[in-house]
């Protein structure tokens, strides 16, 4: 794909100043698997621009943050640990750059300098491509600030770029990105855009390019990875992945429960490479909450999903997601949750207290379950599924019962 004429205009003015190929670059990770993934291909396109990586962030030329904005509790997170290594730059004068990048860089773009003033570069997830040379002129500019957001769609090239770098026998691999839903609670169509599919030749590619490198174990990833549309459907594309010879692990995430179908559950149960596993978000219990988030199904619908489920694919493991004191939810409500986390019997499940997020519909609802129900709602259901799990006598899942 053509180089976009912005990210020309700095190789013009910048160029690959011999001065700062070699500067040791610090990337630190927050937030979901494809932020994971971002960071492997912006390490590889960093290698490739004449950067070198380091562990240490104290000894870092170049400090990234690649954020979520998912949570407002990960946000004040990252702004605190960001506020110390500001002050060791106005004090020692290292490192020479800080970089937010990310659906918070996306969410804030300039406010982030106001909350934030040791920064250099805000650059949102579809603009990292642009990342190496916004450095650069963050070195050859100290004082400016550099605010790279706002592009309709990731440039292509920038998987290509970065995607040989892998770490270990385990690759994501990215299939699709933003999302059409609109959930009344969830930022991400606002800082990841709509949804936009690879075509599955390019996913299929990469795949083998990787399993080439030693790769053996995928997952592929989207938001709403079962709305793939890149050629072919999801189902058709998690086919000809698991197909490919040297693929021995085989996952996906996350679904949305109204576009998971049972010809997924069928490729599912066809192959043995493919994990026997699905993460489907229930997130509330409640039909009258679920409406209010706009999910799209009903308890019911969605408990007939995992009955599908567990009847194809035989010993299939379930985690979900779930939210406790979304605007307006009662007691019952909440309860409505904890005997749907009974009746389901999951495996693991990730529970959350709601925040509310900027530009979505939910933040105009108002914030109204006290903080002191929902500590003792999200302490109730994590008890209840610890039990669940312990009784399964399974370890998997990776859940946090802390």
């Amino acid at each position: 794909m053509e180089t976009s004429k912005i990210y020309k205009d700095l190789l013009e003015r910048v160029g690959r100043s011999e001065g700062e190929r070699g500067s040791k670059v610090y990337l630190r990770t927050f937030g979901c698997q494809m932020n994971v993934r971002d960071s492997q291909l912006l390490k590889g396109l960093l290698l490739q621009e004449g950067f070198s990586l380091t562990d240490r962030e104290q000894d870092a030329d170049v400090v990234i943050f690649n954020t979520c904005a998912v949570r407002k509790h990960a946000e004040d997170r990252v702004f605190s640990i960001l506020g110390g290594i500001g002050k060791r730059k106005e004090r020692i004068g290292r490192p020479r750059v800080i970089a937010l990048v990310g659906c918070m860089a996306e969410e804030w773009k300039e406010r982030a300098f106001e909350k934030a003033g040791y920064l250099n570069i805000v650059c949102g997830p579809n603009d990292l491509y642009r990342l190496p040379l916004a450095i650069r002129n963050a070195f050859f500019s100290p004082d400016r600030r550099i605010v790279l957001v706002g592009s309709p769609s990731r440039e292509e090239d920038f998987y290509r770029k970065g995607n040989w770098f892998v770490e270990g026998e385990s690759a994501f691999v990215i299939v699709m990105e933003g999302c059409n839903n609109f959930c009344s609670y969830c930022i991400v169509p606002y800082v990841r855009g709509r949804e936009r599919s690879r075509p599955w030749q390019e996913v299929v590619s990469e795949v083998k390019k990787l399993v080439a490198q030693g790769v053996s174990k995928f997952t592929l990833l989207g938001q709403n990875v079962n709305s793939y549309q890149g050629g072919v459907d999801f189902p058709d594309l998690l086919e000809k992945v698991a197909m490919v010879e040297g693929v021995k692990s085989l996952s996906f995430a996350t679904s949305h429960p109204k576009d998971a179908t049972d010809r997924l559950f069928e490729v599912m149960a066809r192959y043995p490479n493919i994990e026997k596993y699905l993460h489907l978000p229930l997130q509330s219990g409640s039909d009258r909450i679920l409406k209010l988030m706009n999910r799209g199904y009903t308890f019911e619908d969605y408990r007939r999903k995992v009955d599908s489920y567990r009847q194809i694919v035989s010993g299939g493991k379930i985690s979900t997601d779930l939210i406790v004191g979304f605007p307006t939810e009662t007691e019952e409500d909440f309860q409505k949750t904890v005997e749907a986390v009974k009746s389901i019997g999951f495996d693991c499940a990730y529970i959350f207290k709601y925040s509310p997020r900027p530009f979505t519909k939910a933040s105009m609802m108002g914030d109204d379950v006290p903080l002191e129900a929902k500590e003792r709602r999200h302490q109730i259901l994590l008890s209840l599924q610890k039990e669940i799990s312990l009784q399964k006598k399974d370890k998997f899942g990776g859940c946090d019962f802390s």
